[in-house]
């Protein structure tokens, strides 16, 4: 039999337990408030998805090469992909966040834009919704905006987005460099480019997809001209079920 002591020992600990979870949920929501991003770790081991066989995009001319916590990616003249995918199961009504860390080496960039990372609709129709550009004039640019500036692309910097898949006016796209938003949009309808909302006429109904496709590489509308390389490290995704630090329209 528990006694009066043994009782108030475990009110003591539920209590202590209590406030230690307050404590880290009052820090998450105090960073959440700066302006420095999505607030989630991310860690430098690569993720299995990224080190699976499988996970090599389908029609790539080469696989990316592991090197440490690394993935280099190169095209040789002639070439046109070199990527991996994945995201197979995601679905309308959920929220994701997916990104990279990339360097460029000075002279391997590409001079005509490939796509450094896209996210695309499978299914009908077919379409890509937003994708990543490299090229050595402008440097990385999403939806023509300006990411990383041309000088400064031999340096590590991140690049992630943040998504609310809905086939209404409830979601949402946000777009950030080095942890600052650079575009975002709200209460629309994501699953179809461009952004598009009910309000405005675009309420035609469309079959769902059979899922949606984050890819992450390098893929060129044509076969390339010269060599190209990019190291990317950090390669991640996580379903959120938390959205803090929400960035509204920019």
């Amino acid at each position: 039999m528990t006694g009066p002591s043994g009782i108030s020992g475990r009110k003591r600990s539920i209590a202590s337990r209590i406030r230690r979870a307050a404590l880290a949920m009052s820090v998450l929501l105090v960073t959440a408030c700066a302006d420095t991003g999505p607030v989630y770790p991310t860690s430098d081991t690569l993720d299995p998805w990224v080190i699976a066989p499988d996970s090599v995009t389908p029609g790539s001319d080469r696989a990316p090469h592991v090197a440490g916590e690394r993935m280099i990616f190169r095209l040789a003249p002639g070439e046109r992909r070199s990527s991996l995918s994945t995201g197979r199961d995601w679905g309308v009504w959920q929220n994701y966040l997916m990104g990279f860390d990339v360097r460029v080496a000075p002279g391997q960039a590409p001079a005509q834009p490939v796509t450094l990372a896209r996210f695309l609709r499978r299914g009908d129709p077919e379409t890509e919704l937003v994708a990543v550009m490299l090229d050595a004039r402008r440097g990385i640019t999403v939806l023509g905006r300006s990411c990383v500036p041309a000088a400064r692309l031999g340096d590590w910097h991140s690049v992630e987005l943040r998504i609310r898949l809905a086939d209404n006016d409830t979601g949402f796209l946000e777009i950030f460099c080095d942890r600052r938003p650079i575009w975002a949009q709200d209460g629309f309808r994501t699953t179809l480019p461009p952004t598009c909302r009910h309000g405005e006429g675009c309420a035609t109904p469309v079959p769902r997809p059979a899922r949606f496709e984050w890819q992450v590489g390098l893929v060129s509308p044509g076969r390339v001209a010269r060599a190209i390389r990019v190291e990317m490290q950090r390669i991640f995704h996580h379903r959120l079920f938390v959205i803090p630090n929400r960035v509204g329209t920019l």
